[in-house]
């Protein structure tokens, strides 16, 4: 799956903004998009997967509109900054040369029950898959092949990962360079997924004289892989039943041995590919020229392009007779995906660098910058093969075309001004004007300002030996954000079922434009400090913030009497504030140890200040469950982003629910029928769908230790996110056919915990079962089905969790055991990721989710991956 990246919390109140930050290599802006949407099913990656992370050097968050001022709106989220190795003067030719190996499992699955088989009513009838039959260890006794299998762990396999990687550095006092090639390959849990890239990169420097250098590099990678549908995945290896065995999927003739009434998840992973296969290359070259010590000029040319494309076959009817079509199509399709995407940027700028007085010190920095996107996408359907197994075009009876194209420039003036005084108080002011594309003439144009002020106090006051260091920061700033293309006017697509008879066709976008769009705005307030104490064996950074996002750009709805259901208008704001704090210290240092701590800390606060007129709440995203359970994440004004809607069970309020009551108080009493059909059971809160939860974190931290013994280290680190409400659609299914451990209890005799429409204590037994009861009484499909399955309430729960994300053991073997090989460097190691997780949550990993990486709704976890644990082995050498 991709990544998905938010610095500071969501600053857009549309579902579909990207939120995430922007990528900067070394000085460049790249492309860091997903191209697809919430709903896929294949967990695409962000275009950063093509970076090859071993020609990595540095990487730097930066945080606020004063530091990303400079790079205009791409990083209205904040940005991402890579510097990648290079290779150094006069240091002759090093050569790096590693390779590792991993071997990954799932981290953890849903706890089931391995005491009922198939069927209802405590009856194997043979034809559901449901859960809710008899005893597998009665029924056992007359058949001894009727068993538990576990199919989820016979599902998935051990995965893998294969990492090469060959670097070569070197350089002269006028150039140097940099070369590295690398592979890798990935063999995913899911059977039949698998993932690789390789890249090959080339960066250099010459210096033609002492006023003038040139720097450039280039670097090109494939990647792709086979995406099986993992959401469609987890609801067949859920509606399977665990008396049948997965593994026995496809007939000597290659048809399929399918479930009862459900497709045979392996035999759908293996013959429904998703070929993904991307081609990219990223380029840039740089000159500077300085005429005198204090000036330079400084041009900056950048080029991204790819082709991403995309395959889909889902193999038609292979005409024996006999073949069973469960969960495939029932023609047959295949449906190729092409983006190519190509991006520019330049970048002009002079800085001027002097010292004004023995005391001051100026940098002055002015610049023009040009950027543009061209991205052309391209779709073809075919369905119903005539050749079984023959995957072309030319072999389909219906053949549909699209094609679409999104462009947009951007043109930026941008100055930067730093002044330092006597070293310890300094000030910096940067503004920026750009002109975009994509909004309309008169409003395409902003301006937008930054300041920033920091004071090292304890170079000018008499402050206590056991303090090092210390500096006082303060920073204001704007940045300014349009949005994408053709949202100014009406547009028009291709009709669903064109063309036909030879007959193109088009349809009007159901969202109308509009001329008179401004562009967003977010207004950033921080303030810090950076301490250091007892010779920088302690140190503390702190930071608090607070953003506001104003002048939304929206979708929102509109009388369908328009000729529109959608309209895109200016409206809303969102407010983020909070704190970030990083401990580092040095707890213990002798001469052969050394033991390093970090801490960091962070605490995001949202709200929705307001939306547009009339409109109550936005739906970000809803995903279904059995019969009412469907949760929705919605944002409203006066509301944190992120709450979750859902049904629930009433709670009795003497006189009853207030009115306007949003807010589900789980701490009351459940009101219990004490009449009709569901007597002695909990009631639904029929009055309105409640606010279940939240899916944005309380707070979220990390601890590192580093401990180091001569040539060997140790690093561990441990991952928390705490106080999330997540929506497990997974578990409504599971709940839904009685798989769940807790559904063991299913012929137990309880009195539910509330209260009587009343309020008196409720005294009634009740019967958990389906049919009939102990008690004569018919309680049809029983609890389950009947009521937990349908309230959303028993789904949205806590997700927090804690990480032993990683440890590495590494050992640098000594100088005097390698020199006579004629290294200059030998390492190895071993590592472990995820193998320590500690969560309430019921279901797969709670970090897993089905959702794509550029959505805005991942507390909705849909039927997604599992996570995964891995052990990594790697060697690396230095000659």
């Amino acid at each position: 799956m991709g990544a998905r990246i938010v610095v500071r919390g969501l600053t857009s109140l549309n579902p579909n903004a990207d939120n995430q930050p922007l990528f900067i290599i070394d000085g460049i802006p790249i492309d860091n998009s997903v191209n697809d949407n919430a709903s896929n099913q294949r967990g695409m990656s962000n275009r950063a997967a093509d970076i090859n992370p071993n020609d990595i050097e540095t990487i730097s968050i930066l945080k606020g509109a004063a530091a990303t001022g400079l790079y205009g709106v791409r990083a209205a989220n904040g940005a991402v900054v890579i510097t990648t190795k290079s290779g150094a003067s006069g240091s002759g030719l090093t050569i790096n040369a590693g390779t590792s190996f991993s071997a990954e499992e799932i981290n953890k699955l849903p706890e089931f029950q391995r005491n009922y088989g198939r069927g209802w009513y405590g009856i194997d009838d043979g034809g559901v898959y449901s859960a809710s039959g008899a005893l597998i260890e009665a029924q056992s006794v007359v058949d001894p092949s009727y068993i538990f299998y576990d199919n989820y762990k016979n599902f998935y396999r051990t995965g893998g990962m294969r990492d090469h990687f060959f670097n070569m550095s070197g350089g002269k006092d006028a150039f140097t360079f940099y070369t590295s090639v690398n592979h890798t390959k990935q063999e995913g849990i899911i059977p039949f997924s698998h993932w690789g890239r390789t890249s090959a990169r080339l960066r250099g420097t010459a210096k033609f004289s002492e006023k003038f250098d040139v720097e450039g590099s280039v670097n090109y990678s494939n990647s792709g892989g086979n995406r099986v549908p993992h959401t469609t995945m987890g609801e067949r290896l859920m509606y399977w039943s665990h008396t049948q065995d997965i593994r026995e999927y496809e007939n000597p003739d290659g048809t399929q041995i399918a479930g009862i009434l459900s497709a045979n998840p392996l035999y759908n992973a293996k013959y429904m590919t998703y070929v993904d296969d991307v081609d990219r290359t990223i380029s840039n070259l740089s000159f500077n020229y300085k005429p005198i010590d204090w000036l330079r000029f400084t041009y900056r040319f950048g080029h991204d392009f790819y082709v991403d494309k995309r395959e889909e076959i889902s193999p038609g009817p292979l005409g024996i007779a006999g073949e069973n079509r469960s969960g495939l199509s029932a023609l047959g399709f295949m449906e190729q995906r092409r983006f190519i995407n190509r991006v520019i940027n330049s970048n002009f700028f002079a800085t001027f660098d002097k010292e004004i007085t023995p005391d001051l010190r100026a940098t002055v920095r002015a610049g023009h910058e040009l950027f543009e996107t061209d991205l052309n996408y391209s779709y073809n359907f075919g369905e119903e093969f005539v050749t079984p197994g023959f995957y072309s075009f030319s072999n389909v009876t219906r053949h549909v075309i699209t094609e679409n194209t999104y462009r947009r420039r951007l043109i930026g003036a941008y100055g930067d001004a730093s002044l330092d005084y006597k070293g310890f108080l300094f000030l910096n002011l940067t503004a920026r004007n750009d002109w975009t594309s994509t909004l309309p003439k008169g409003n395409n144009s902003f301006f937008y300002p930054s300041a920033s002020m920091s004071f090292v106090f304890n170079e000018v006051l008499n402050l206590p030996n056991a303090l090092d260091y210390g500096k006082l920061r303060a920073a204001y700033g704007q940045v300014g954000k349009d949005t994408d293309p053709y949202r100014t006017a009406a547009t028009y697509t291709t009709a669903t079922g064109f063309p036909l008879n030879g007959q193109v066709g088009y349809v009007r976008s159901a969202s109308r434009g509009s001329n008179e769009l401004v562009p967003e705005m977010t207004t950033t307030l921080e303030f810090g400090t950076e301490l250091q104490f007892f010779k920088n064996r302690l140190g503390i950074d702190f930071t608090w913030y607070k953003a506001n996002s104003k002048d939304q750009i929206l979708s929102v709805p509109v009388s369908n009497t328009t000729g529109y259901s959608q309209v895109w208008i200016n409206a809303g704001e969102i407010e983020n504030k909070g704190i970030e704090l990083i401990l580092n210290g040095t707890p213990v240092k002798t001469n052969n140890f050394r033991w390093d701590a970090t801490v960091n800390f962070t605490r995001n606060r949202n709200m929705v200040v307001d939306i547009a007129d009339g409109v109550s709440d936005i739906t970000l995203l809803q995903q279904n469950g059995y019969v009412n359970s469907h949760v929705t994440m919605r944002i409203a004004k006066g509301r944190p982003y992120g709450d979750l809607y859902g049904t629930s069970y009433q709670r009795y309020y003497e006189g009853g629910q207030p009115e306007g009551l949003i807010y589900l108080d789980k701490d009351r009493p459940k009101v219990i029928a004490n009449s009709g059909g569901f007597a002695g059971f909990p009631l639904m809160n029929t009055t309105n769908q409640m606010v279940l939860g939240n899916g944005m974190p309380n707070w979220l931290a990390g601890i590192r230790n580093t401990f180091t013994y001569k040539g060997v280290s140790l690093s561990v680190l441990i991952d928390t996110r705490w106080k999330i409400d997540q929506f497990d659609q997974y578990g409504v299914w599971l709940a839904a056919f009685l798989k769940p451990d807790y559904t063991n209890d299913r012929n137990d005799v309880v009195i539910f915990d509330g209260v009587t429409p009343d309020g008196q204590p409720n005294d009634q037994q009740v019967w958990l079962g389906q049919g009939l009861g102990p008690d004569g009484r018919d309680y049809a499909a029983g609890y389950y089905r009947n009521i937990h399955r349908v309230m959303s309430e028993n789904f949205v729960y806590d997700a927090s969790y804690i990480k032993l994300r990683n440890a590495t053991l590494a050992y640098n073997l000594p100088t005097r055991w390698i020199t006579p090989l004629n290294l200059k460097g030998l390492s190895v190691s071993a590592s472990v990721n995820n193998v320590i997780l500690w969560t309430p949550w019921r279901n797969f990993d709670p970090e897993s989710y089905s959702t794509g990486a550029g959505s805005n709704a991942t507390a909705l976890t849909g039927m997604g991956y599992p996570g995964a644990r891995s052990m990594f082995f790697s060697l690396n050498l230095t000659l």
